[in-house]
């Protein structure tokens, strides 16, 4: 019997540094062969898109996919199907519109781990939304966080998640009205807004300061924009989750025409997590992690969900559709 989890038992059952490792875990897989994770599938329909994401992962045993579709009238909706591998059991179905927020924070935090100094304790949040609270807890999860400072260009959203997320952290969250302001001397930056088709840029590498690391989660919409092209060419060490993106998201399409993509200086997540490439060399440098998301992360973050919904009893149990083996057919 799998389990269906709706979006409320999806955020209840979500603990950020469980999906960290198991994360991390995944991406150690991949970076040793242990994984697939081939490239979206991106349809287009008459009233929006529809997409399809699918990730093997051998040394834990799983297989799965989601899928996702939006329309300007309803919005963007997510599935999420874990399945284990060695008998195709379905482990789960779940709400993928909260964990896409908290495996990208999740992913963040592993980043984090890997590119900024141990002893790190603030960071500056741009933005105000989910993604700006998951990515805020994903670096909190691995580093000891004393200093929130947080931006967004509508001063009562700011404030909003400013108590929100003081409440939730213990600590005292800070409202700028700048981004410039809300930057400055933070040793850890995530950028995660919504510009839309607007192409507003979010974050500019002008202001990036010595030793700076940016988390920018960006969006694999062509048409959206988050940072600019000096970001990337000021970085000494530009990760990403998957170099599929640089064909799909805005923010590489830009920096690349721009001739401010350093090719030399790129590497993907999972090659520094495997110890094959550095995220930083000297407490000196500006990094940045460039992340747009991948199926590896949904399979792997929903596992954890799926195992923590286990532990507590959430969750409808559903059966598992029959294989043609075991289905038995009328003559």
């Amino acid at each position: 019997m799998g389990l269906l989890l709706e979006a409320h038992e999806v955020e209840e059952c979500t603990v950020m540094l469980d999906l960290v490792n198991s994360i991390e875990q995944g991406l150690r897989e991949e970076a040793g062969g242990q994984a697939e994770v081939p490239p979206r599938v991106n349809i287009g329909t008459p009233h929006g898109f529809f997409r399809m994401m699918g990730a093997v992962v051998n040394q834990s045993g799983l297989m799965g996919y989601k899928v996702f579709h939006g329309s300007v009238k309803t919005g963007v909706r997510y599935t999420v199907a874990i399945h284990e591998q060695r008998d195709g059991k379905l482990l789960a179905m779940m709400d993928g519109a909260y964990l896409t927020a908290a495996r990208t924070g999740a992913t963040t935090g592993v980043a984090t781990r890997w590119m900024t100094d141990p002893g790190a304790d603030t960071v500056a949040v741009l933005g105000s939304g989910l993604e700006a609270q998951e990515n805020l807890l994903g670096v909190c999860a691995v580093r000891r966080i004393r200093h929130v400072r947080v931006f967004s260009p509508r001063s009562e959203r700011r404030e909003v998640f400013a108590n929100r997320m003081s409440e939730r952290l213990g600590i005292q969250v800070k409202t700028f009205q700048t981004p410039e302001q809300c930057i400055q001397g933070a040793p850890i930056v995530v950028v995660a807004t919504n510009t839309g088709a607007s192409l507003a840029i979010a974050h500019r590498g002008e202001w990036m300061s010595a030793g700076v690391h940016v988390n920018s989660i960006g969006s694999t919409m062509a048409a959206q924009r988050e940072v600019d092209a000096d970001t990337f060419e000021k970085a000494a060490h530009v990760i990403v989750d998957t170099r599929h993106a640089e064909k799909e998201s805005g923010d590489f399409i830009e920096a690349i025409r721009q001739n401010k993509y350093p090719m030399d200086r790129v590497a993907e997540l999972k090659d520094v997590v495997a110890g094959r490439a550095k995220g930083r060399t000297s407490g000196d440098e500006r990094t940045l992690f460039k992340s747009v998301g991948t199926a590896l992360q949904d399979v792997m973050g929903g596992f954890a969900i799926y195992k923590e919904a286990s532990r507590r009893g959430m969750g409808k149990e559903i059966g598992d559709f029959p294989s043609l083996r075991t289905m038995s057919v009328t003559p």
